[in-house]
């Protein structure tokens, strides 16, 4: 007999979508599968094939977390071909229930849900305001950035495009990197020009412009190399990075008051967090002039879970006062 799990949660990146399905009032994950993007020409596709490879002909309900600014119901992926038209979507799958959320808001909505296990204090272990606001960010294949806020129907994601915001330098190393990636892509510098995966790659490109070479190295290789030899171009690359990375999140630590917590997610830190830990990220996120003692007080985890924009993808289907 055919199984029909009632709802379907989809975690779509600009590189990879990945999916489960969840029983009614459960985040329980099941049949996860991570399909990259490239490989349909559409959404639609890569659902039909996803419930074939599970067995599933029916489902009801689905909330799509999404790399990109939703409005009026349609998305069109920062980092990716792909466009979703919700009441489309609704009708060609005969939902009940088709929401969409910002792939970021899924990441917060998650942190309330997830075991202390799956995330790791970087910095000291400080204890939260329960009534403010709590922080999420973090780069992968872009820059996402969400607050998350606990109202009397329950928790509330508030969303926005931070990753579009102007990178701002704080050092001469900051200004002579801004130099360079500006003069590379042209315009204006977002930053997540440099704080995601393509950024990374751009930053050692800068780093070794100014050590008078013109180096280029995959991201992958930047980690792997860095993690290797503490020495190397790659690993001051990859402190740089978390330099930049703690700034950005300090200033939106204290544009949001997120004295709740400030949580580091996407793909790129959880695979070096050993050098993560040292304290990089940490010192610039605290270094805030007349506001250290502020910042000090903020805690900061790195978060370590697997799926957590499936997880809460789940919450908003399942979790009261999402929807």
């Amino acid at each position: 007999m055919t199984q029909v799990l009632r709802s379907l949660v989809g975690d779509i990146g600009g590189t990879n979508a990945r999916f489960a399905l969840v029983n009614p009032d459960s985040l329980v994950l099941e049949g996860i599968q991570t399909m990259s993007s490239i490989d349909y020409s559409d959404l639609e596709d890569a659902v039909r094939l996803y419930l074939k490879n599970q067995g599933v002909e029916t489902i009801t309900r689905v909330c799509l977390a999404v790399a990109g600014p939703v409005v009026d119901g349609k998305v069109s992926f920062t980092n990716s071909h792909w466009k979703i038209d919700q009441q489309q979507f609704k009708q060609d799958f005969e939902l009940e229930v088709m929401a969409l959320i910002n792939d970021f808001a899924a990441q917060a909505l998650a942190v309330p849900h997830l075991p202390s296990n799956e995330l790791m204090p970087v910095g000291p272990e400080l204890s939260v305001d329960p009534d403010a606001v709590k922080l999420v960010i973090g780069p992968g294949t872009g820059l996402g950035l969400c607050g998350l806020i606990e109202t009397p129907v329950g928790w509330q994601a508030l969303p926005g495009e931070g990753g579009n915001a102007d990178f701002a330098p704080s050092t001469e190393r900051d200004i002579s990197v801004w130099r360079f990636i500006r003069k590379e892509v042209g315009g204006l510098l977002g930053v997540e020009r440099i704080l995601s995966g393509s950024g990374l790659e751009l930053l050692y490109e800068a780093h070794s412009s100014l050590d008078g070479r013109m180096d280029k190295l995959q991201a992958a290789d930047i980690t792997v190399q860095a993690l290797e030899q503490n020495d190397s171009l790659a690993y001051e690359v990859l402190d740089h990075f978390f330099e930049i990375l703690g700034n950005t999140a300090g200033n939106a630590a204290l544009i949001l008051g997120a004295r709740g917590g400030v949580y580091i997610a996407g793909g790129i830190i959880p695979r070096v967090k050993t050098l993560f830990a040292r304290g990089t990220f940490r010192k610039a996120f605290e270094n805030r002039d007349k506001m250290k003692d502020y910042m000090s007080g903020i805690p900061t985890w790195l978060i370590l879970s697997e799926h957590p924009g499936l997880t809460g993808a789940a919450a908003y289907l399942n979790c009261s006062g999402y929807h």
